[in-house]
């Protein structure tokens, strides 16, 4: 943290006071640092190998866990919790835990052929990512899933809403530094929101009165600014021209006095402010720089009238930044959002070999990673490949946009990627007005906002409980034993006064389902064990989601070329459903259930077969029964107890022997045994190597790159290879992730593959 006490010309200090401003310095930022610092926020970033999944496929993610406040990647949380959740019908159709290693975990989902079509939300969360109280969530993305992709090709994209359907509108005037101040020059900003929720092009008349003094129009998004000067007694209002002209906007109370600051200039290497002063004596004030919840300029300076103030930004963090002006005592009286250093990002550069590959051939892929300046850089990487058919180009949520805008401003921002597209000359100046008309009441890191920080959610253990159904058995237990389904590996742990124990993560690597088993007597004690994805569903965050609004793209799905519809077949046909029937039911067991089953049926059956009879009632035989075979029993009155014995269908019956059908739930609880679900085992993602292994069979594969952990060396550089398939069509790839420092940044790259 830089403090700067600036002594501007013709303004004189506080001598007989000079510690006044130092102290009151580190008190402001310490009262930032003091919330920033109380609960520490993991953010979350999720990537899949594609946009749309036809059915039946494995989806493939990476997730980055961030420390929210560095931007560094983060070890505080091992554990990721996924959900996938349909949005039209709000129900959860999968839910699975996974590893967390040094901030990055991937794995995968499969897509049972049951999933309804439409959209889903794939929800990441962790111990630190997630509040009960939150009002927003972003650990989400959204994909779409279909039966056959085929589909969207035949269905006619929707004529896309335009301004001039639109008939009403939401239109905001937000003055900089949050009022307007008579007698000194304010800017103004304003911002339309059609019905539909995206951003309305718009202009019109200032006026003071009844007279017009200035016209304006929307510059960007639906957003735009002008310069005022106001004076005390005037009344202000907005007129829009058609077809929005039928209301007045009044701009806000015009104050007679009091402290506000305009910004002059923001560059690569300084800031500068313009501090107003009106209507009140001389003073001290102090100003505040702060991202994420981290000081990192301070500074003051006496004013009169007004100053400008120039501050050095080369040891301040980049991305969005909140500046706050406070008078002598101080409290704060205006604040805004403003970007600091917006190029400075992780340069990503992908480079193929060729631009066009035949089908089963070999494709080279180099990727290189820089600082802005062009120096290497190490980096973590995740790289994907596919079909193009199954690419979203409106979906503008990347790692980017994520925790560059998306994290830092509440509500939904319209088309995020055009802020960071250097192709866009303006976008330097559309992020100043995003950021003024976003507003800094939005800000994620004010202090009001984190004074609001909820009580966790999550951890990365799973509960569990050993319950003594008699209090004397109470302290005859301390621990008990996790095992796997194969039994082949084994931990114990032990137990709190009050029989309390947690699964660690190093305990959920054991297998997909743990099992656990105490050493008291079964009728003594009962083991429960906590889903924590309960917690989750009291909460449903995934209703609170704040995801980017899709900006405008050149290229659609349903734009894509119709001759693309033959890469559908395949040559092979999928089918619908596939019904299966057969005479018994078979229920699923796993090597341990399986062996508890048969366990079971040992020790708790007394059944005994001699002659053809079971359980003959004269008191003989000591064979078990065969499952499916015919038996006689007797049915009738007075058993006899000896042999012989005379009998007949009046007393006796046929019937067909069938053991006891035991749930896996009875089973557990008949063997005093618990089971919690561990981590979701790993999969491997399927790339062939034709070189080595020719295949002559049809390669499908419409995904056929998925790399979630490349890491580039001390020169910026990792080589992939990997395999066309037989498909012919047009490939899109996407290279993003995080650099040693906290810089993020992605690139994309397109590629045919022909016969």
């Amino acid at each position: 943290m830089r403090y700067l006490i600036i002594l501007i010309p013709l303004l004189s200090f506080f001598p007989a006071n000079a510690q006044t401003p130092k102290h009151k310095l580190d008190s402001l930022a310490r009262s930032l640092e003091t919330y920033s610092n109380a609960a520490p926020r993991t953010s979350l970033y999720i990537r899949t190998s594609k946009d749309i999944y036809e059915s039946m496929e494995d989806l493939w993610f990476k997730a980055y866990a961030v420390d929210a406040r560095h931007q560094l990647l983060s070890a505080i949380d091992q554990t990721l919790y996924i959900q996938l959740v349909h949005e039209r019908t709000d129900s959860v159709v999968w839910e699975e835990t996974y590893p967390i290693e040094k901030g990055i975990a991937s794995g995968h989902i499969y897509l049972d052929n049951a999933l309804p079509d439409g959209n889903y939300w794939l929800c990441a969360y962790s111990a630190h990512s997630l509040s009960a109280d939150a009002a927003s969530f972003q650990g989400a993305r959204r994909i779409r899933i279909v039966q056959n992709v085929a589909e969207l090709l035949r269905k006619k994209p929707a004529a896309p809403p335009t301004d001039s359907l639109q008939k009403k509108i939401q239109f905001s005037l937000l003055p900089e530094g949050g009022f307007l101040l008579s007698g000194v020059t304010n800017r103004i900003a304003f911002k339309a929101v059609a019905e539909n929720g995206l951003p309305c092009a718009v202009s019109g008349t200032l006026f003071d009165g009844d007279k017009a003094i200035g016209y304006f129009k929307s510059t960007h998004a639906g957003m735009g600014s002008f310069l005022l000067l106001p004076q005390s007694g005037s009344t202000y209002y907005v007129g829009l021209d058609t077809p929005f002209a039928n209301t007045r906007y009044p701009l806000p109370e015009t104050r007679k006095q009091g402290m506000s600051f305009r910004l002059l200039s923001n560059s690569k290497d300084s800031i500068s402010f313009r501090i107003y002063n009106q209507g009140l004596e001389k003073q001290l004030f102090y100003f505040r720089l702060q991202t994420r919840g981290l000081t990192q300029l301070m500074a003051s300076a006496t004013i009169k009238d007004s100053l400008d103030l120039k501050l050095p930004l080369q040891d301040v963090t980049s991305g969005v930044a909140e500046a706050t002006l406070f008078d002598h005592r101080p409290v704060p009286v205006a604040e805004r959002l403003l970007y600091i250093k917006p190029d400075n990002r992780l340069s990503v550069t992908a480079k193929l070999s060729q631009k066009s590959y035949g089908t089963k051939t070999k494709i080279l892929l180099q990727i290189h990673t820089a600082d802005e300046q062009g120096k290497p850089v190490i980096a973590q990487l995740g790289a994907a490949g596919y079909d193009r058919i199954y690419h979203r180009p409106m979906d503008p949520n990347d790692i980017q946009t994520h925790y560059l805008l998306s994290t830092q401003l509440k509500g939904n921002i319209y088309n995020p990627g055009y802020y960071f597209d250097t192709t866009k000359t303006n976008r330097e100046q559309a992020l100043d007005l995003l950021l003024l008309t976003q507003g800094w009441r939005s800000y994620s890191w004010s202090e009001e906002e984190l004074k609001k920080m909820g009580s966790p959610v999550l951890s990365d253990s799973i509960r569990g409980q050993l319950v003594a159904l008699r209090k004397q058995t109470r302290s005859t237990q301390q621990a008990v034993m996790f095992f796997d389904a194969a039994q082949q590996h084994s931990q114990l742990t032990t137990l709190d006064s009050r029989g309390w124990f947690w699964l660690s993560p190093e305990n959920l690597k054991l297998s997909g389902n743990i099992y656990i088993k105490h050493y008291g007597e079964q009728r003594d004690f009962e083991l429960k064990v906590f889903n924590p994805f309960e917690s989750i569903h009291k909460i449903k965050p995934w209703q609170k989601i704040s995801y980017p609004l899709e900006g405008t793209s050149s290229t659609t799905n349903e734009q894509i070329n119709e001759a693309d519809l033959l890469i559908l077949t395949r040559g092979s046909i999928k089918l619908k459903a596939v019904e299966i029937q057969g005479k018994t039911t078979a229920v699923f067991r796993d090597k341990y259930t399986g062996h508890l089953d048969s366990l079971a049926k040992y020790q708790q059956l007394t059944d005994k077969t001699h002659g053809g009879w079971l359980n003959c009632p004269a008191g003989d035989g000591d064979e078990r029964p065969v499952e499916g075979q015919t038996y006689i029993v007797w049915t009738g009155p007075a058993p006899p107890t000896s042999h012989p014995f005379s009998f007949n269908s009046t007393n006796t019956k046929q019937i067909v022997y069938h053991y006891p059908k035991y749930t896996e739930e009875e089973l557990l609880k008949m063997f005093g045994l618990a089971r919690a679900k561990g981590y979701y085992p790993e999969k491997e993602f399927y790339q062939p190597n034709y070189d080595k292994e020719p295949d002559p069979l049809p390669d499908y594969r419409n995904t056929l790159l998925w790399a979630p952990d490349i890491i580039t060396d001390e020169n910026g550089n990792a080589n992939l290879e990997f395999f066309s398939s037989d498909i012919n069509a047009a490939f899109y790839g996407i290279v993003e992730g995080i650099s040693d420092h906290g810089m993020v940044g992605k690139c994309d790259f397109e590629f045919t593959v022909t016969k």
